[in-house]
């Protein structure tokens, strides 16, 4: 079943970042965008990366009759999947007291490397989108060449 429709990990990753967000502890993260600080409580982060993966399974489920290709699928179901892990999982490995800095990309070079980490993984993650819009649009297109 995963292997014909590969966006139902998705939704089993939708429900542990579900699960995780229940369990979470008190803990914050701190943004700092600028001059400015945003401050979340960590289960308001798996909330959010919850809310994400099923918005990403309810769009394929809405258009499974017109995906152009499952490879294409896999292509983006894989690395969204991994980005989402990278960004739960980055708290824990080395990052610096639960704080992003999300400085400008100039300054790449002189932030922590966990951020940098998280940077890289947010552009794979954007980067994976456009593979999503690119098989939906080229189902549409090969539907609307049939007719």
């Amino acid at each position: 079943m995963f292997i014909r429709k590969p966006y139902h990990l998705l939704l089993l990753a939708g429900i542990s970042l579900f699960i995780s967000a229940l369990i979470s502890t008190k803990e914050t993260i701190d943004f700092h965008f600028h001059d400015t600080y945003f401050v979340v409580t960590g289960s308001f982060f798996y909330w959010v990366l919850a809310i994400i993966v099923y918005v990403l399974w309810g769009i394929y489920f809405l258009s499974r009759k017109v995906l152009h290709s499952n490879t294409l699928t896999w292509f983006h179901v894989v690395p969204t999947l991994i980005a989402i892990a990278l960004f739960s999982c980055a708290p824990f490995f080395g990052y610096p007291g639960r704080f992003v800095d999300l400085s400008p990309f100039s300054a790449f070079g002189r932030i922590h490397r966990a951020t940098q980490f998280l940077a890289v993984g947010a552009i794979v993650f954007i980067i994976a989108q456009l593979l999503l819009v690119v098989n939906i649009a080229g189902g549409v297109y090969n539907c609307l060449k049939k007719k």
